[in-house]
């Protein structure tokens, strides 16, 4: 009776082996680290860019210069991945204006192989270029080299073509008049933008990323 007793006050008491709830503390999580918009992340472009090349959908490529943090933590190391497209270009007009790049880059690579997808703008290009808009990379203009060079032709008739090779122009007899020299400048183009490897482009985002 006894035996029985014993084996019936221990049926009744809660099993020991299951499963324990985990007492977390909330104060102790964590919460997502976010990179805020408008945050500038410098990049070097490891591929070279230019108008006189460069077609729609052209792959663009750079690494992160140095790391990005958030409460003093980094959260974008240096050498991170960058990828993106040229999505428009505008070569420079031949009598004169700028040759124009569009860059949209739209994917961050960090160094453990995580992909972030990124929306963003442009900062500046590093003195390859200046600014246009959003996403925009505009090269020199040679505006005053071109009106420089057809009026110094239409008066003497001297020298033509030198707008295209930059200094190497063809000499030419004072009896070919203004027509040559005007017609040498409109069929030669203005300053092509090129962006070399090593070049520097600033990205903002547009939008707050989960790294």
């Amino acid at each position: 009776m006894i035996g029985l007793i014993i084996v019936a006050a221990l049926l009744q008491q809660p099993s020991q082996r299951g499963p324990r709830s985990l007492d977390i503390d909330p104060s102790k999580v964590q919460p997502p680290v976010v990179v805020p918009a408008g945050t500038v992340i410098p990049v070097t472009l490891t591929s070279r860019i230019s108008t006189k090349n460069a077609r729609d959908g052209d792959g663009i490529y750079g690494k992160t210069v140095f790391p990005i943090t958030v409460n003093n933590k980094i959260v974008i190391p240096e050498g991170s991945f960058v990828r993106g497209k040229v999505t428009e270009i505008r070569r420079p007009g031949r009598v004169k204006g700028k040759g124009e790049l569009t860059l949209n880059f739209q994917t961050l690579v960090l160094p453990g192989g995580i992909t972030v997808p990124i929306y963003t703008s442009l900062g500046g290009a590093g003195g390859a270029g200046e600014r246009k808009g959003e996403a925009t990379v505009q090269g020199d203009s040679s505006k005053g080299e071109d009106a420089k060079t057809v009026g110094t032709t239409a008066a003497q008739g001297a020298l033509i073509g030198v707008i295209a090779d930059r200094g190497k122009g063809a000499v030419v007899g004072g009896g070919v008049g203004a027509a040559a020299g005007t017609a040498a400048v409109l069929l030669t183009r203005g300053k092509d933008l090129v962006l070399e490897p090593g070049t520097t482009i600033e990205i903002v985002l547009d939008r707050p990323i989960e790294p």
